[in-house]
């Protein structure tokens, strides 16, 4: 038997306002704690039409939530099938009280995909052998349609609870020393729930419904939209499907965005790359970013009642009219397909706007296990650049590789022409700010230590006349340069017009834009302007994949 709290109060005699008493749910209809708990579920939901549903933050740390529409909003404060209020055109939602999530954390010493992971046990017992606390963690998700199984889950062995996500941190640091070049990362858990009382009131009427924890409301028609207002008189965006309204893990509000995978694609793609690019590099963009999402699945947010956010942790959206209709056809027409491994299982189909000629490897860029479809080469190029440059860069080839223009695909692209060699100075005055927070006085040399396979700068010495440090992580690297458009780059001292040395300043010379794992986008539109399919260009930036229809 379904066991819930929900009160509803206000003037709901009038004509506006129709109260819809809940059935009775028949057996293994989900119950209001099933529904709250799928809220953190990393399983999917289909909608009718048999295409996932993707749970996507869209606001958060909010006091106060307003939900409107053109035509009044069914609010359901149980979920589907339970009771169902129809209203005027505005709720607004807050909290009543909260009590905050419990969370433990974990420092994470290594981790496995599902089909790597026949050495865990021995990871696990030489954890314990040091005198660490392990435990293993799954992460990710596993899905079947139509026979085939798409399984992207991982595991991560963690050592721990720690009661801080600082504690871990600290942890993580001792357990991955700096001179190694990893990276320090930290999971962390529910441990219990954070818990809420709601209260929607509509404020023409003044009714108010109450509800614990959750409540959601829905457009009026199953293809209608909902729009998100965060203060009074401030914009408001759109969006299809559900919206949710529920409590953080901080005891705020949270406001989720339960919308069909493709509507969601349709307006994430067009934001990716040009609208007016050839089909066949917005079919190949489309499936790409497609793999990209469901691969996210389960592997972020793992103490949020939300799958994905909208923001640059995981994928920018802004809801209803960013859509162009090049690339919602591309969608349309790409429905379901994504790249897999020939074992099976997703591919993290990751892409950037330009490789500079050469794709890196995803394993120099993050801390993970070598991916086969995700390997850095030369993007085209002739027989010469194949000669030159074929085995990837060195210090010694690098400085040749930055003055050449190779023949590669994003190079015939009429696309970003100023991104595949560029040039930047920095005064001594500016670099000095710029590495201000190291702490090592004004700068006299910049030594690379490692470089990833396109020649990015991987781990940077910076000698100063107050100390050294050492930086790694190619976006780490970039930012710490103002913003660099890559990591793959030479530096030289910095002279002026005269050829006279200007102490402390710097001359960059690169190439690129962005991380150059995965498919180059303006290598993409390159391929297809000279005629390539969209299967053509993802075998070409993900080898060793094959496309299936996972919907």
């Amino acid at each position: 038997m379904r066991r819930s709290f929900v009160s509803i109060s206000g003037s709901l005699a009038a004509p506006l306002f129709v109260l819809m008493v809940a059935r009775l749910a028949p057996a293994g209809e989900l119950s209001r704690g099933d529904k709250l708990r799928a809220l953190y579920s990393n399983q999917f939901a289909f909608d009718r039409r048999g295409i996932p549903i993707i749970s996507i933050a869209i606001a958060e740390g909010l006091d106060l939530a307003t939900i409107e529409a053109t035509v009044p909003p069914r609010l359901l404060p149980d979920g589907e099938d339970g009771p169902e209020v129809v209203g005027g055109t505005t709720w607004e939602v807050h909290l009543e009280h909260a009590t905050r999530a419990e969370l433990e954390h974990f420092a994470v010493l290594g981790s496995r995909a599902v089909a790597q992971s026949a050495d865990l046990p021995a990871l696990f017992s030489g954890a314990r052998q040091r005198g660490l606390q392990p435990r293993l963690i799954e992460i990710g998700t596993v899905f079947g349609v139509k026979g085939h199984v798409f399984d992207n889950r991982a595991f991560l062995l963690g050592d721990g609870p720690w009661p801080t996500a600082e504690a871990a941190q600290q942890r993580a640091r001792a357990l991955a020393p700096a001179a190694s070049g990893e990276q320090a990362t930290v999971v962390s858990q529910l441990r219990q729930r954070p818990s809420a009382l709601l209260e929607a009131v509509d404020p023409r009427s003044g009714a108010r419904v109450r509800a614990i924890d959750a409540l959601w409301f829905a457009p009026a028609t199953p293809d209608g939209q909902l729009s998100l207002r965060l203060r009074a008189g401030g914009p408001s965006h759109a969006y299809w499907g559900q919206v949710y309204v529920t409590v953080d893990r901080t005891s705020r509000l949270v406001v989720v965005n339960a919308v069909p995978a493709d509507k969601l694609l349709a307006g994430l793609v067009p934001a990716e790359i040009f609208p007016s690019a050839p089909p066949a590099a917005l079919a190949a963009q489309a499936i790409a970013a497609r793999g990209d999402l469901l691969a996210k699945i389960g592997t972020r947010h793992l103490t949020d009642p939300y799958r994905i956010c909208s923001w640059q942790h995981c994928q920018v959206y802004r809801g209803v009219g960013s859509e162009q209709p090049g690339t919602t056809a591309a969608v349309a027409a790409t429905r379901g397909l994504v790249l897999t491994r020939r074992g099976g299982g997703l591919v993290t189909a990751l892409y950037s706007a330009h490789c500079g000629g050469h794709g890196e490897d995803n394993d120099a860029v993050w801390p993970a296990a070598p991916d086969s479809a995700l390997r850095g080469r030369l993007d085209g190029g002739d027989a010469t650049d194949q000669r030159r440059f074929g085995q990837g860069m060195t210090e010694q080839t690098i400085e040749d590789w930055l003055q050449h223009r190779p023949q590669s695909w994003c190079a015939r692209s009429g696309m970003n022409r100023d991104k595949l060699r560029w040039r930047f100075e920095l005064s001594p005055q500016r670099v000095q700010r710029l590495l201000q927070p190291l702490g090592i006085g004004g700068l006299r040399g910049a030594i690379v230590l490692r470089r990833g396979r396109s020649g990015r700068v991987i781990l940077l010495r910076l000698e100063g006349t107050s100390g050294t440090r050492e930086v790694k992580g190619e976006l780490v690297i970039r930012r710490l340069f103002g913003g660099l458009p890559s990591s793959m780059f030479v530096a030289h001292p910095l002279r002026d017009a005269r050829g006279q040395l200007l102490p402390g300043g710097l001359e960059i010379i690169g190439g690129g834009w962005g991380h150059g794992v995965g498919m180059c986008q303006t290598g993409a539109i390159g391929m297809a302007q000279a005629g390539r399919t969209f299967e053509q260009i993802l075998q070409h930036y993900y080898p060793d994949t094959e496309l299936r229809r996972a919907y």
